[in-house]
């Protein structure tokens, strides 16, 4: 499944740099469950709106009872954990430090689609500026950049000093 994200470049308010940006992800629509069950409707007709409502409600239902049990819940979209943040001192719970929440990490599912969107960032114009493609995977990337390196490492073996720091350098150079 390949997916693309549109993104206004924005200057960064927090900084003084002429160059620092964020992007901000041009939004392309907003779902909840029930528009969310419609776009499954249309791919396959055989479900009805009522039932799938029903599973998936009853589905949140039972992932919030597992939460508030302490159990940990894995979707293969998202896996959700149980915690209590904020320091409990002197052993006593404090209503306005401490809390229970939840932490949220993506799964699989989600990992893999993130890596393969691409992003189009638009200049602050709304001129198109760069396609990102991220389908490059990091391994990929780190053997690109170990064979750059490497090809650079060729000119410093090639020098009759060994590379290394400068104080070293001039006592091995100088006795």
């Amino acid at each position: 499944m390949k997916t693309f994200i549109k993104a206004k470049l924005k200057k960064n308010p927090l900084t003084r740099e002429a160059n620092d940006f964020y992007a901000q992800v041009i939004l392309n629509g907003k779902y909840g469950v029930s528009e969310i069950i419609d776009e499954l409707l249309k791919n396959n007709k055989e479900i009805s709106k009522e039932n799938a409502l029903e599973l998936i409600n009853s589905f949140n239902q039972k992932v919030v009872e597992l939460l508030a049990s302490g159990s940990e819940v894995n979707t293969n979209l998202l896996t959700l954990s149980p915690i209590i943040k904020g320091a409990i001192i002197n052993k006593m719970w404090n209503p306005t430090l401490n809390k229970l929440d939840v932490n949220i990490s993506y799964g699989y599912e989600l990992s893999k689609a993130l890596i393969d969107t691409k992003i189009q960032l638009f200049e602050e114009q709304a001129n198109a500026s760069e396609i990102i493609d991220k389908s490059l995977r990091i391994s990929e990337k780190k053997l690109i950049n170990k064979n750059i390196i490497d090809s650079n490492n060729l000119t410093l073996k090639l020098s009759s000093e060994p590379p290394c720091g400068m104080a070293f350098r001039k006592w091995l150079c100088n006795s």
